[in-house]
């Protein structure tokens, strides 16, 4: 039965690959995903990397990219393809299938098939695999820590100890909301401690535990974690900026931001999203089985094929998260992925009760018939949010992403550079006082890019940008020697005017195909 489990589970990893590998490219870079690519950049140009604790996160997605970029055909950063860069995050993202392979044995055969048809499907799980972020690999590593503490309960053993630690080592080494993660295994854990005190079961620490097998999974964590922090024991600050981190990170998360948002903000994201002009998008079959789950988790006092105390570990942990990532009002959608991981575990515990009390044929053919439906439902939405709306406001996990029109605006200057002179040295000036990214990185291939705050004296170049809030007026005020030559969308509400030399126009006019004369 085991053999046959993991089969399923690697067919179902294979069949989510299928759903996050085709067309990585189909939309541009969101901001968050140039700077990471300009980090990878000089890790792959130089070398090195240098973990920067203002606001930026931790090295392990950048390190975790870095073979598949050695893999890939590029030879120089300008021939590196945002398909190459968003790999990682795919193989993380299809890698939580296998994983729960982990578990199997306190979720249950059928809980935990139920469980990896969701992680592959999910609309929200495929788009975040698809983002070139951290998010992805902190679920994965989340994921691995509950499963490697959940086997150590089991049967306590040296090699799950260090496992468990060095999960931890990486979270911490992805993303500093690792400690929201943490806090909510710990109280979890004290809550099912808790649970069978008053149940009148005296809980005992399983036989094999060994006090020093707590200090070894705190060493593997601090090890792992300074590993990275480090680069690899080339940066000896980095394990104190790693600490430093969280006074910019928690005044962020308690300020002012045009990312404060209501405490439902991730659920409506989840469950109803209804834009105008837009059908409904919705996940609610994931909350409806994963609030089964629960209601079973904590009302049950027996569950055969299933651990119960993993079952309250998992119902505890998942609410808590999403109480406490609900309640900080600085939110961006894809930072829902942690607690959502957590509530499609429960889901599958919810599927497994269902199946478990459909005991008639009818009712479980009809129980069978609604999953499928469900599925259907769910692999629709999947295709339209990462294909069809992979850049559309209406889609509920697009945010503040970048127009598809950046590509009109790279076509264009590309195509001017190959009249200058210097062609790739030409000199471009990039005026914006904010929200500029991801241009850093599209424009790599020029050597000569200067960026600019406000208007300098000199803002003339052979190509130049501004941000259109500036009301730069290039070409009225150098008397139509530049030459105003489009204006183009970065994101939503930020625009840029092109402003090109007129002499270098003419020269790109004057190559484009002639309309044939009547």
């Amino acid at each position: 039965m085991n053999a046959g489990l993991a089969r399923l589970l690697l067919l179902l990893a294979a069949g989510a690959l299928l759903l996050r590998l085709p067309q990585l490219d189909r939309r541009p870079l969101h901001n968050d995903e140039g700077v990471n690519a300009v980090k990878i950049q000089a890790l792959w140009e130089k070398g090195f990397y240098r973990y920067d604790p203002d606001e930026y996160h931790g090295p392990t997605l950048y390190y975790a990219t870095l073979p598949f970029l050695w893999l890939s055909p590029a030879r120089s950063s300008a021939e590196i393809s945002d398909s190459a860069l968003r790999l990682a995050p795919v193989f993380f993202g299809a890698g939580l299938i296998p994983l729960l392979w982990l578990l199997r044995g306190g979720l249950g055969r059928a809980a935990t098939l139920a469980a990896a048809v969701l992680f592959a499907l999910s609309p929200a799980m495929v788009f975040y695999s698809r983002y070139f972020i951290h998010e992805m690999l902190l679920v994965f590593f989340g994921l691995l820590a509950i499963a490697g503490g959940w086997r150590y309960t089991q049967k306590p053993s040296t090699g799950w100890a260090l496992l468990t630690g060095a999960a931890v080592g990486l979270m911490h080494a992805t993303k500093e909301t690792f400690v929201f993660a943490v806090a909510a295994m710990g109280l979890a854990s004290a809550a099912v401690w808790v649970w069978r005190r008053r149940a009148g079961a005296a809980p005992q620490f399983p036989a094999g535990f060994k006090a020093w097998h707590f200090a070894a999974a705190a060493a593997a964590s601090l090890a792992v974690a300074a590993l990275f922090f480090t680069s690899f024991f080339t940066n000896a600050r980095g394990p104190l900026d790693a600490v430093l981190t969280y006074e910019p990170w928690f005044t962020r998360a308690g300020g002012q931001s045009p990312h404060n948002h209501p405490w439902y903000f991730y659920l409506e994201r989840l469950f109803w999203f209804h834009p105008r002009k837009s059908p409904p998008w919705s996940e609610g079959i994931v909350l409806l089985l994963a609030l089964v789950g629960c209601g079973a988790s904590f009302f049950r006092r027996q569950w055969p094929g299933v651990h119960l105390g993993l079952a309250r570990f998992l119902a505890v942990f998942s609410l808590l998260l999403t109480l406490i990532y609900s309640a900080i009002p600085y939110k961006t959608p894809w930072c829902l992925l942690e607690f959502y991981s957590g509530l499609i575990l429960m889901a599958g515990l919810g599927t497994a009760l269902l199946v478990e009390v459909c005991r008639p044929l009818w009712s479980r053919l009809l129980l069978f018939a609604l999953l499928l439906l469900a599925a259907a439902h769910l692999g629709w939405q999947t295709w339209k949010s990462s294909f069809v709306f992979a850049a559309d406001r209406r889609n509920p996990y697009v945010y503040a992403q970048t127009s598809a029109d950046l590509h009109n605006l790279l076509k264009r200057v590309t195509a001017v550079s190959r009249f200058h002179p210097e062609g790739d040295r030409m000199v471009i000036k990039v005026i914006s006082p904010e929200s500029y990214w991801p241009l850093p990185w599209y424009l790599r291939q020029f050597q000569r890019v200067g960026w600019w705050e406000a208007m300098p004296e000199d803002p003339f170049a052979p190509v130049t940008l501004v941000n259109s809030k500036l009301n730069a007026l290039l070409d009225e005020k150098s008397n139509k020697q530049y030459l105003m030559a489009g204006l183009f969308e970065l994101r939503p509400g930020t625009f840029f005017e092109l402003y090109v030399e007129l002499e270098l126009w003419k020269r790109y006019v004057a190559s484009l195909p002639k309309a044939p004369m009547e």
